[in-house]
C-alpha cells in the first residue's frame, strides 16, 4: 500500500470517527430530552459520563489520525482535521452551555420569559448553525478527496 492509499485510509477512518461522534451527539440529545421529562439527575449524570468517555476516545483516535497524516506529508489534510477538532470542541461547549440554560429554566420557569435567556438561546442556535456548517464544509471536501 502506497502513501496515498494509506493517507486515504486514514481519511476514511477519520470519517468513521466523525460518524461515531454524530451518533454520540444524538445519544446526548436523547439523554437530555429524557432528563427534561423525568428529572432523574443521577441517571443523566451517569449517561453524561458515558458520553464524555466516548467523546474523549473519539478525540484521541482522531488525534492519532491527524498525527499520522502530518507524518505522511499530508499537512493540509491534517490541518483540516485540526479545524474540525477545534469546531467540535466549541460545538460541545456550546451544547453543554445550552443544556445548562435549559436546565436553569426547569428550575426557574420564569427565566423563559427573560429576554436575556431568550437572547442567549438565540445566539447559541445561530453559533451552533455556523459551527455545523464549518464542519460540514470540511467534511464535504474530504468526501471529494476520498472519491477522486
Amino acid at each position: 500500500m502506497g502513501d496515498a492509499d494509506t493517507a486515504l485510509d486514514l481519511l476514511k477512518d477519520f470519517r468513521k470517527r466523525q460518524e461515531q461522534r454524530a451518533k454520540t451527539y444524538a445519544e446526548m440529545g436523547v439523554f437530555f430530552k429524557t432528563y427534561l421529562e423525568d428529572h432523574d439527575i443521577k441517571r443523566y449524570q451517569s449517561l453524561c459520563k458515558a458520553v464524555t468517555t466516548k467523546f474523549q476516545q473519539i478525540g484521541k483516535d482522531i488525534l492519532v489520525i491527524e498525527e499520522k497524516l502530518r507524518t505522511a506529508g499530508k499537512v493540509g489534510w491534517a490541518s483540516m482535521i485540526r479545524k474540525i477538532q477545534e469546531a467540535e470542541k466549541e460545538k460541545l461547549q456550546l451544547t453543554v452551555k445550552t443544556q445548562v440554560l435549559q436546565t436553569k429554566y426547569i428550575i426557574d420557569r420564569s427565566s423563559k420569559e427573560d429576554p436575556a435567556y431568550q437572547e442567549q438561546l438565540k445566539k447559541g442556535r445561530v453559533r451552533m448553525s455556523e459551527i455545523i456548517e464549518e464542519i460540514n464544509d470540511i467534511l464535504e471536501e474530504f468526501k471529494y478527496i476520498i472519491h477522486e
